[in-house]
């Protein structure tokens, strides 16, 4: 039975055909059924919530109340599950009832597994998340309809999930053969961060123990603009630092860069705060708003760029219980691009043209570019003392450097031993064969081998997840 007050958008093409299980039109209609007395839907949901409510803190988006809700469910807590009902929902559906409801449902499937949710929609104002819930004896669909600005539950309608369905959705994970099926010790979350015109989308992506509160991470880019997973070729080590740290107890919160999803709308003059700092400090309000992060354990984990920047970061949007570096650049930016460029063999006239330039930068001059970024965002990179930051920061830190990192070498990290010598909470750790994307590799380190396959080194994930879980 169908408990509701009040054009999809779906992970792949292919799940937009499964829209005929849950259609807005049938939405609509038991929507409409189920207010009949009750007045208009927004308003409903708009009461305040009675005392029962408040067992736990309201979820800050309609995937977070569909997740809380489904991990109270597969707990039997009803009490818990009723918590993120609206009121009116709640009196016509109390926690004794849901327990009698889910049991019915539920009958003869067996043992609870995991849940993926097949289709995000909207109807008459409201926004919709259908799950798809597996049991050791067969599947389930979950339809929960969540009011889009209190994030309180309007509705909730379970029915069993057709073969068709459940085979549908089997080949549409198959079909993404390039993003593998998340773990299942893990469930992720879609987030916003930032305000317009640069809002970005990003992944919240949390251990799938529960209830309780979590050490969270924010994951910040390097230089360039990446997506959420800091894709490089076949490689996402964003995407495994966030699966690999959540099934390991941390959450991780990754976000497409500003220059990745708004480059068209950016000017040369943006600044290393329009580029990296200010999404970063978004990113960390994010986690703070949310009811499963421990709040004395929450990090910032920055990669080359980012890793210069998060000490900075890290005092900006205090308080922090620490930072994580991985690949920290220690010299000059410029400094480090010219011994690329001699690593890699470049033409010579290529690297004399950069060297005059690095020439002139170096002498003050604010005319011309480097690589095709003007010379004050160079200045304004080189002025960001990451070393610096860290002493002034005072704050736990653990800085990862890969052995055959040609682009970050062991000139770099010596940097950052002499500038942080005789501070006790600082931790230096080398992972052995490891590039600059801290993925094993052997032979002479090169760009090519980023075309290859590869996921960060279990070591990583470990020493991360140990120093986070510490707390620093």
């Amino acid at each position: 039975m169908p408990y509701y007050e009040g054009t999809p958008v779906t992970r792949n093409p292919r799940r937009a055909a499964l829209a005929w299980g849950v259609s807005a039109v049938t939405l609509l209609s038991a929507m409409a059924c189920t207010n009949a007395g009750s007045g208009r839907a927004r308003n409903a949901g708009n009461a305040s919530a009675d005392a029962s409510a408040d067992v736990v803190q309201r979820p800050v988006n309609s995937d977070a109340t569909a997740t809380a809700f489904l991990e109270a469910l597969r707990a039997d807590d009803f009490v818990r599950a009723t918590s993120h009902f609206s009121r009116n929902v709640r009196r016509e559906l109390p926690a004794p009832k849901l327990a009698d409801v889910w049991k019915q449902a539920t009958a003869g499937l067996g043992v609870p597994g995991a849940w993926t949710v097949i289709q995000r929609s909207e109807a008459q104002g409201m926004d919709v998340r259908t799950a798809l819930l597996t049991f050791e004896n067969g599947s389930l669909l979950a339809v929960i309809v969540v009011h889009p600005d209190t994030h309180e539950m309007g509705g909730l309608w379970f029915r069993p999930a057709p073969p068709e369905l459940v085979q549908a959705v089997a080949e549409a994970d198959a079909d993404q053969s390039a993003a593998p099926a998340q773990p299942a010790r893990l469930r992720s979350e879609s987030i916003s961060l930032g305000a317009a015109p640069f809002v970005l989308s990003g992944t919240l992506t949390l251990p799938l123990g529960g209830p309780g509160r979590f050490p969270a991470v924010v994951l910040v880019h390097g230089s360039g603009p990446h997506d959420r997973d800091a894709t490089v070729g076949p490689n996402k080590p964003f995407r495994d630092l966030a699966e690999g740290l959540a099934e390991r107890g941390v959450a991780v919160l990754r976000y497409d860069k500003r220059t990745f999803s708004h480059g068209a709308k950016l000017n040369n003059g943006i600044s290393l705060d329009e580029e990296v700092i200010l999404d970063a400090a978004a990113a960390i309000d994010v986690l703070r708003r949310h009811p499963e992060v421990d709040l004395t354990r929450l990090y910032v984990l920055g990669h080359s760029l980012g890793a210069q920047l998060a000490p900075e970061i890290a005092m900006r949007a205090a308080p922090i219980a620490g930072v994580v570096l991985l690949a920290p650049p220690g010299r000059p930016p410029w400094d480090i691009l010219v011994a690329q460029m001699r690593y890699l063999e470049l033409p010579v006239e290529q690297l004399a043209k950069v060297e005059g330039n690095v020439a002139r930068l170096k002498a003050g001059s604010r005319d011309g570019d480097l690589l095709g970024a003007p010379a004050s965002y160079w200045l304004d990179l080189n002025a960001r003392d990451g070393v610096a930051m860290a002493k002034k920061l005072g704050k736990p830190m653990l800085i990862l450097h890969g052995e055959r990192d040609y682009q970050i070498t062991t000139e770099d990290l010596t940097v950052w031993k002499q500038g942080l010598a005789g501070i006790s909470n600082i931790e230096f750790v080398t992972v052995p064969a490891a590039n600059h994307l801290f993925i094993k590799g052997s032979g002479k380190p090169g760009p090519a081998e980023y075309s290859q396959p590869g996921h960060v080194e279990e070591m990583v994930l470990d020493k991360v997840s140990a120093f986070v879980k510490a707390g620093g």
